[in-house]
């Protein structure tokens, strides 16, 4: 029992250490065109319910799955689209954001 704990303990701090090194930067940066009141209230709410309610669905769906049958390889080809979406709206949000800080360029001159 000891090797998984550490093995838990090890993957879940390169994670953490993950999201606020790689994901937390870009994500702080698509706030930097929106307006300080929208920004705190925009954060709040993506920080807890919105993050919880990603978490929580990917689990259930996890275990939807499981339930239906699905083994790590299937799951693994049902998570492929779905980060492939993912990476369409990351392009897509860099984009908007990018348009939205040339138009507050173009308005601040």
């Amino acid at each position: 029992m000891a090797p998984t704990l550490g093995a838990i303990a090890v993957f879940q701090i390169l994670r953490r250490a993950g999201d606020y090194a790689i994901a937390r930067p870009p994500r702080a940066v698509l706030f930097t065109v929106v307006p300080r009141e929208d920004r705190y209230k925009a954060k709040g709410l993506i920080d807890t319910f919105v993050y919880r309610l990603g978490d929580q669905l990917g689990a259930w769906g996890v275990a939807g799955l499981r339930g239906l049958g699905a083994t790590a390889a299937e799951l693994a080809l049902v998570a492929i689209p779905i980060a492939v979406l993912w990476l369409l709206n990351a392009l897509w949000l860099g984009r908007r954001q990018e348009k939205m800080a040339e138009t507050g360029a173009a308005a601040a001159e």
